[in-house]
């Protein structure tokens, strides 16, 4: 790993541990991110990120329950091997999305407990709940439009496959 890369693994692990990830699962996907290989195996992540198999593990548990990691296994090798699979970024848009359909359910509940309170006394609650419903209901709408801008924005840059000429038989 050379310097730009071990800084970018740095800066995303402090990043994910502020938002409540362990620094390893967020060191683990920056490295998933930019490594090639695109898959790794533990001995390999835990090689290059100077982290114990045990970290590893942990955080490969926590990537993979949120969507952003992938195990696989070779035919013929014991050996497991992480990566981020392709469509990722649905896995994240989606965990936001039942994040925060389950704070709107939640934040109604809440609501219901203060009913009988005069309304300024509700206005913390009923924000927090129309916050979360605006957000929950933008999340598909968001995941759709950037699909349809990455789409659009690849098929633009994408080159065309040279046409070879057909060969013909001389005679």
């Amino acid at each position: 790993m050379n310097d730009r890369q071990a800084a970018f693994v740095e800066e995303m692990g402090q990043y994910l541990s502020s938002v409540g990830m362990t620094p390893m699962a967020g060191r683990m996907l920056a490295w998933l991110l930019i490594c090639d290989p695109a898959e790794q195996t533990a001995a390999e992540l835990a090689e290059m990120l100077r982290a114990s198999r045990g970290a590893i593990s942990g955080a490969a548990r926590a990537l993979e329950t949120a969507g952003f990691v992938r195990r696989s296994r070779r035919r013929g090798d014991r050996r497991e091997y992480f990566s981020v699979p392709p469509g990722a970024i649905h896995a994240l848009v989606a965990g936001a999305g039942a994040i925060y359909r389950r704070l709107e359910v939640i934040a109604a509940h809440g609501i219901g407990v203060v009913a009988d309170l005069p309304p300024p006394k509700r206005e913390r609650i009923q924000e927090f709940h129309d916050f979360v419903a605006y957000v929950e209901r933008l999340v598909p709408d968001m995941l759709e439009q950037y699909l349809r801008d990455r789409d659009a924005a690849r098929a633009s840059t994408a080159v065309e496959p040279a046409v070879e000429p057909a060969l013909t038989a001389s005679a």
